[in-house]
């Protein structure tokens, strides 16, 4: 029994090593690319504007009873508490729902009253959401590629009291802000393409080819993309030293370990869910970047 054990521990280790060179070598072909792209424009954008936040956290739901506990609230509040201690935020800039909080009316109101009535087109905006979400039925394609649970939902299926991603563009496009960052820790969150347009990055803690459940972490306290974001946001990522992490740089730091991380979680890929087996396969984040230059969003301070 005990070798059957280490057995299965160094095949796991195994694939956690060839998953992350494959992971390196690849992140640091397209990091070399942008890197030269952005020597050809201004990298320094101007920082005359005020920041803005909208964080979100739902991992209990009105109408549904007996899930599993989560990490998704105490990741939200992890990024709520790094954009309040951070020199260039304020803490009244920085709205934030959990669960209960996180209606779907609150949610809009949040974006289409609150921000937009404060920010402008100088200003920087985050939009960071940590929840659950699935893809759009095939018939209902039209209404958008995938649909998030706000907390007042009574089941799973897409009806109209869940959040499409075309909902959700249309509320951020009543915003006047050029510099937007979209956080979006779900699954399928690569799939929510009305989302990726002109002055905004997004990043995204699942892929878009193929499904990758997005992982929590007891060890880590929080959910994985997240954990490893926040560090990048404390000064990790910050590869030219400057004193300012981007979003671009916090994501190319979360990458990798997060893919590593996930495998560790889920190997070997066969969960039960809802009385069914299921393949689940390690989550892959992505970014898609319609910024021109590096959204500076942190200015981190050293402890």
């Amino acid at each position: 029994m005990l070798k059957i054990k280490l057995k299965k521990i160094i095949l796991k280790i195994e694939v956690v090593l060839v998953i992350a060179l494959f992971c390196f070598s690849s992140i640091n072909a397209k990091k070399i690319n942008r890197d030269a792209y952005n020597t050809n424009i201004e990298e320094d954008m101007p920082q005359n504007g005020e920041y803005y936040a909208v964080i979100i956290g739902v991992e209990r739901f009105m109408g549904i009873e007996d899930l599993p506990e989560d990490k998704l609230d105490d990741g939200a509040i992890s990024m709520y508490n790094l954009f309040a201690n951070s020199k260039n935020w304020k803490e009244e800039n920085i709205k934030i729902l959990l669960n209960e909080n996180a209606t779907k009316e609150n949610i809009k109101d949040s974006i289409v009253n609150w921000l937009d009535e404060r920010e402008t087109e100088n200003d920087f905006v985050v939009y960071y959401f940590a929840g659950h979400s699935l893809k759009m039925p095939i018939l209902k394609r039209n209404l958008g590629h995938t649909y998030s649970f706000p907390y007042n939902i009574t089941d799973f299926e897409y009806s109209e009291d869940k959040i499409t991603d075309n909902e959700l563009a249309s509320w951020l496009d009543e915003l006047e802000s050029n510099h937007q960052t979209l956080i979006l820790d779900t699954c399928y969150s690569g799939k929510m393409t009305s989302l990726r347009q002109k002055n905004r990055v997004m990043l995204t803690a699942g892929g878009k080819h193929f499904f990758c459940g997005v992982d929590e972490s007891d060890a880590l306290g929080s959910n994985i993309f997240t954990f490893f974001l926040l560090q990048g946001f404390k000064g990790l990522a910050d590869i030219n030293n400057d004193g300012w992490v981007t979003s671009e740089e916090a994501f190319h730091y979360a990458k990798i370990p997060t893919i590593i991380s996930s495998v560790w979680e889920e190997f070997p890929f066969i969960q039960e869910w809802n009385n069914q087996t299921i393949i689940w396969f390690f989550q892959v984040p992505a970014m898609y970047d319609q910024y021109l230059g590096s959204m500076k969003l942190v200015e981190y301070q050293y402890y």
